[in-house]
């Protein structure tokens, strides 16, 4: 009869399982990252928007309150903005 050597198999054993284990641990990063990064995503959206124009409006009605008298609002309507 003839010999069969079984090396291919040994290795083939050692090998398949190494890459199996590799491509594995690479979709696990990718799941990972695509996980974190929904989650920033909804963090992000949860927060509060700015209103900038009720911003600015507030900060007006603060200003006349306090009584400055030097508004944004009263310079442009008073044509002295820019001179």
């Amino acid at each position: 009869m003839r010999k069969v050597r079984g090396s291919l198999t040994v290795e083939a054993a050692i090998v398949i399982p190494l890459l199996l284990f590799l491509v594995v641990m690479a979709i696990d990063g990718g799941v990972e990252m695509y996980l974190e990064c929904r989650n920033t995503v909804m963090a992000l959206e949860a927060e509060e928007k700015i209103d900038a124009v009720r911003l600015f409006y507030f900060c007006e009605g603060v200003g006349d309150i306090i009584g400055d008298g030097d508004s944004l609002y009263k310079k442009i309507n008073d044509k002295s903005y820019g001179n």
